[in-house]
């Protein structure tokens, strides 16, 4: 493994945190500007420069939402027949009716045909009364057994008692992972845009439902998509030119929906007298939309019901079919998902909607897959494992290459838009690394790994400060293990955030490089990232902070998990940490950095500089 770490950090560049009580709005003239209030001199800078401000928009931790079911009137159960008056009772009208003569020969055809029905379907029958005798069979044994016994034995068997109280331990036990997840990294799961509007999908973590906002009316869409298969959201992907076809990825599969904008009559008239055709705005009202399940192996191999009642939520557990990544090819044509428990791949044929799994990398969930990632030219194909594994496939004979070296888990990794190269970060660790490309398919894969950069834990003086160790001066510790990372559409800013395990330092700031994924394929003395500046989040609300003390304190009355890895996690009660950062597909004036913040707040950074698209529009 080669090293290319640069010699000049953040601290030699004289490049300083913000204060914590400021927050950044942006970039201009390659300096990132912090306001403290309303009043800050940098505020006219940004303005002079040509700064963009938009709004932050917020996701609370609780939600009420209003369902949407209809209810049948009393009137129209009158008109359609004839109703018992003596039945009458509370001013509604009883279900049962005086039927007619005709209506009671209708009755008899009735009979007849579902007893018809019924034999035509005597095999199915069958198999349910089996099943349902497999079922008695199996309790009776259980009951005869001690509970420990019990518990050991049929553990694992659909339909005992021992299996349903292990699923509703396993239950309990997700929901509180979700609760403490909502505690420490907010209330927002993963965010998508669309790849040709100004469109966000928002997945909320409590309540499983995905909101959508529309940047250019900077407007909420009025309904959610919501459904009993979608629970524990973990990512999600609109799929490319196909209109607004969303999946997210949960315990049940891939809920593929297609989403229908609303109609909006003035809109389209509007459009009309001005001789455009304009994109329907989907801020504008309320939009149709069907889900499609994607799961492979089939819901019924992992005992999950093909139909749930709408009115009842029922728990997943964790199966074979739970995917933890996903990613849609460029073309939109497939989808490539990884799974919770194994580290097998699924390619989904999205028209189809028929699975053709990639066996090559292990089956228990020591394997199990955490990222997938799609080059933009769709030849190559990235998967990360819980076992450490880095596996680089292409995707025109589904070849690949193995990295079982790796010193850590693979966190979180971006490719270069011209697919020749990626960064990513290693748990635990300081140092960014990036995987370089000599060669396109279909020849064997020539790539090698590198460090390119490392980013080691320090004090340092914020901004406005002193350089001085004096008493009044304000410092704090930055740096440490890498969580996550992202690279904007032209290839020129690298974002990363660090992990919650960087002892003392302020994980709450995001760091930003210049690139220059160039350097990677030339030998000499250009560095491929250079130092740029940091990011700070809006803080959280008094009445927030209030809650978080309360909630994190011993006298706050929540419950403690039963999960020792999840009770030692704590609430920090300093400025609220990223829970997710991902760019905008297309800004006209350089970059637009999106992040989810632990207090729900959702802000849009944008980085203004100069690319080949808006330097040949000049």
């Amino acid at each position: 493994m080669n090293s290319y770490k640069v010699a000049s950090t953040f601290e030699d560049r004289g490049i300083r945190p913000p204060p914590e009580d400021s927050v950044t709005v942006g970039e201009a003239d390659l300096t990132f500007i912090h306001l403290r209030n309303g009043d800050d001199p940098g505020l006219l800078h940004y303005v002079r420069s040509g700064g963009i401000a938009f709004p932050h928009i917020m996701i609370p931790e609780a939600l009420q939402l209003r369902s949407a079911a209809t209810k049948t009137t009393a009137a129209t159960t009158a008109a359609d027949t004839d109703t018992d008056t003596d039945a009458v009772e509370n001013g509604t009208v009883s279900t049962k009716p005086i039927l007619r003569t005709n209506a009671e020969v209708g009755s008899v055809l009735e009979t007849v045909f579902s007893h018809a029905l019924w034999l035509w379907n005597a095999k199915q029958h069958t198999a349910e009364l089996v099943q349902t005798m497999q079922t008695r069979t199996l309790r009776l044994a259980e009951s005869w057994l001690p509970l420990p016994v019990a518990a050991v034995v049929f553990g694992d068997v659909a339909g005992t008692l021992a299996a349903a109280n292990a699923e509703r331990l396993q239950a309990e036990e997700a929901n509180e992972e979700k609760a403490m997840l909502a505690k420490t990294e907010g209330p927002i799961a993963c965010v998508a845009w669309h790849p040709h509007r100004s469109l966000v999908a928002i997945a909320h973590r409590a309540t499983d439902t995905v909101f959508l906002y529309d940047l250019a009316t900077n407007t909420w869409c009025p309904n959610v998509l919501q459904n009993v298969y979608m629970q524990s959201i973990t990512s999600m992907a609109w799929q490319p030119n196909c209109g607004y076809t969303l999946a997210v990825g949960c315990t049940a599969g891939v809920c593929l929906w297609s989403i229908m904008p609303p109609a909006s009559s003035s809109s389209r008239s509007a459009a009309a007298a001005d001789g455009q055709k304009k994109a329907p705005s989907m801020g504008g009202g309320q939009f149709s939309a069907w889900m499609t399940l994607l799961s492979y192996p089939k819901l019924a191999a992992n005992g999950v019901p093909a139909q749930l009642p709408l009115d009842k939520k029922v728990a997943f557990r964790r199966t074979s079919s739970s995917v933890s990544s996903l990613a849609f090819s460029p073309s939109g044509q497939w989808l490539v998902t990884g799974h919770q428990t194994h580290g097998h791949l699924t390619v989904w044929d999205v028209a189809l909607g028929t699975a053709t799994p990639l066996r090559r990398s292990g089956s228990s969930s020591r394997a199990a897959t955490l990222r997938v990632g799609i080059s933009p030219d769709g030849r190559y194909l990235v998967s990360v494992h819980a076992n450490g594994h880095l596996r680089l496939w292409e995707t025109e004979t589904w070849g690949s290459r193995l990295w079982s070296d790796m010193q850590g888990i693979v966190t979180q990794f971006a490719w270069a838009p011209d697919s020749r190269s990626l960064f990513f970060a290693v748990a635990r660790s300081p140092d960014i690394y990036a995987l370089a490309l000599h060669s396109a398919p279909p020849s064997a894969i020539d790539a090698e790994i590198s460090i390119v950069t490392s980013f080691e834990p320090h004090a340092t003086a914020v901004s406005g400060g002193t350089d001085d160790d004096a008493d009044g001066a304000e410092r704090i510790r930055v740096g440490g293990a890498i969580k996550s990372l992202a690279l904007d559409p032209t290839g020129q800013r690298l974002v990363v955030g660090f992990d919650d395990d960087s002892a003392s330092s302020d994980i709450s700031l995001l760091a930003v490089y210049l690139v220059n994924s160039d350097a990677l394929f030339r030998a000499g003395g250009d560095s491929a990232l250079m130092p740029l500046g940091y990011i700070r989040g809006p803080d959280w609300g008094e009445q927030q902070r209030d809650q978080k003390l309360q909630s994190s304190g011993n006298g706050g009355g929540g419950t403690i998990p039963r999960n020792a890895k999840l009770a030692k996690k704590r609430v920090r009660l300093g400025p609220p940490i990223p829970s997710w950062f991902g760019f905008a597909p297309n800004f006209a004036h350089g970059a637009l950095l999106t992040v989810a913040w632990a207090n729900g707040k959702i802000s849009f950074v944008p980085m203004l500089f100069r690319t080949s698209n808006n330097a040949a529009s000049r």
